[in-house]
């Protein structure tokens, strides 16, 4: 089987039972540790980003030609930060949003939009702290003006309890004073995270 590991041949003996995961095996004792798999295309078909989820069910012949990307994770982590960067404009943009559908008494919609922006910001945090780790910085140890990244993060997971109590309680004027005027401003200032790790 030819392995084209960033464009390089590589020669692999597989037997009639292996696996993508026994592949994969072989091929990461052949990369740096500080190398990540971002593509694999097996002859014609480019794999999913699930691939390593199925690779165990994934056979592989003789003749296949399995082409290998890899990338350093240094270089996906800075990509990462950069998008995550227009994700978080957006999500600020849109909590504001939210705070001004809450004012103007349209709380149906307001409520399924602010469930929305809770999980963006879920999921924004979870690229800053996967990005980090790329990186090999911990959270504590990004400092910002007043607190550290992971106080910082602290306190606005509390404003958000807060929050999703006022939620609950129906009170739609206070919960849209406190996106705008509690929660944006702790969010804005997490736009120092960018300038500190130098991501334009």
């Amino acid at each position: 089987m030819k392995v084209y590991l960033n464009g390089n041949v590589r020669e692999i003996k597989i037997t009639s039972i292996s696996t993508l995961s026994d592949v994969i095996v072989q091929i990461e004792k052949e990369i740096d540790d500080m190398q990540i798999i971002t593509e694999l295309k097996l002859n014609e078909k480019i794999l999913g980003s699930d691939w390593y989820n199925n690779a165990k069910n994934i056979f592989l012949l003789d003749e296949d030609d399995l082409f290998v990307t890899t990338q350093s994770s240094n270089f996906i982590a800075v990509q990462a930060l950069s998008s995550s960067k227009k994700s978080f404009e957006t999500i600020t943009a849109d909590f504001q949003k939210v705070s001004d559908m809450f004012r103007f008494d349209n709380e149906i919609k307001a409520n399924s939009y602010f469930a929305q922006c809770i999980e963006n910001f879920q999921w924004f945090l979870k690229i800053i702290n996967d990005s980090l780790s790329l990186l090999g910085k911990e959270i504590k140890s990004i400092q910002l003006k007043d607190k550290n990244l992971e106080e910082k993060i602290t306190e606005l997971s509390s404003k958000l309890e807060e929050m999703i109590d006022c939620q609950q309680n129906k009170d739609w004027i206070l919960l849209a004073d406190m996106i705008e005027y509690e929660l944006l401003p702790l969010l804005h200032s997490l736009n120092e995270l960018y300038a500190i790790l130098n991501i334009n």
